[in-house]
């Protein structure tokens, strides 16, 4: 089976009927508001619930905004996605290792996302710039091609230390921060990439991208299955998002494997490809 010509149309309307999705949630998170606000006189105790639940939600847009704010100066340079546009002519002139850049909103991850040409472990033990580093930077490795268009782009990075680049991906354990903050960006040189994040949850630690054969439709779906069945501690999953494909585009934000063996691993799907660009084939 072939992911082209045809198969171009079937991920836009995949793309529009997630967008549709999307609105009518929305539309019904708005209706929820509006009636949570009409039956504000209903007695005493459903007004100290709603009044606790504001000051919750306050609680966590405020931390989004100082997420948001701490990312200034991100990058090799100082830039961040905040403004919309990454000039990578000049961040490949630093380092032509530089091939997209990361956004995850709420969170303060705001930075380049590296491709090493010598080995897959090179940005483990060095940053963005390509200095030594104990906490490295934010890479793929060399299976996953730079275009995006694999089944499953897994990017690496460090999330044990306090100043490591995915220390925040943690924020999605909670169960509220998770429901609130739906989506990720990924900048390339000719694209934007809107990624919807649908799992979040602790995988089994094992390399994910040498564990399945994604040029395959039955890898792709073993894949999927695992990611349904998996039962893990803080595990948070988006109603709306149980009939994936391997049709779809997933990109695996993946943090270091633990003491215990399990690594935490956030999980997007592709929403909005702006420039059209993204395809592949898949063989039955």
């Amino acid at each position: 089976m072939t992911f082209g010509g045809g198969g171009s149309g079937m991920i836009k309307k995949e793309l529009q009927r997630m967008e549709k999705y999307k609105g009518k949630r929305r539309a019904a998170a708005c209706l929820a508001a509006l009636l949570v606000c009409g039956m504000a006189g209903c007695g005493t105790a459903e007004a100290e619930e709603d009044g606790q639940k504001n000051i919750e939600t306050a609680g966590y847009e405020a931390e989004a905004q100082e997420a948001e704010e701490n990312t200034e100066e991100t990058g090799i340079l100082g830039e961040s996605a905040s403004d919309g546009h990454i000039d990578f002519a000049m961040l490949q002139e630093k380092n032509p290792d530089v091939f997209a850049w990361l956004h995850v909103p709420g969170t303060g991850i705001d930075m380049p996302v590296l491709q090493s040409h010598v080995s897959d472990d090179f940005y483990i033990t060095h940053d963005a710039a390509g200095a030594e580093s104990s906490t490295g930077a934010v890479y793929t490795e060399m299976p996953n091609m730079m275009n995006m268009c694999d089944f499953n782009t897994v990017i690496h990075g460090d999330d044990l230390g306090e100043d490591s680049p995915f220390k925040a991906l943690h924020h999605f354990e909670d169960a509220d921060f998770f429901d609130r903050h739906l989506e990720f960006y990924l900048y390339l040189p000719d694209n934007v990439l809107t990624y919807e994040v649908f799992a979040a949850y602790y995988d089994d630690g094992s390399d994910i991208l040498r564990r399945y054969d994604y040029t395959t439709y039955a890898g792709c779906e073993e894949h999927l299955e695992d990611i349904y069945r998996t039962r893990s501690m803080n595990r948070n999953f988006r109603d709306g998002w149980e009939g994936l494909t391997p049709y779809h585009f997933l990109v695996t934000l993946d943090g270091k494997v633990r003491e215990d063996g399990t690594q935490y691993v956030v999980v997007g799907a592709l929403t909005k490809d702006a420039a059209g660009r993204i395809d592949r084939v898949i063989y039955e």
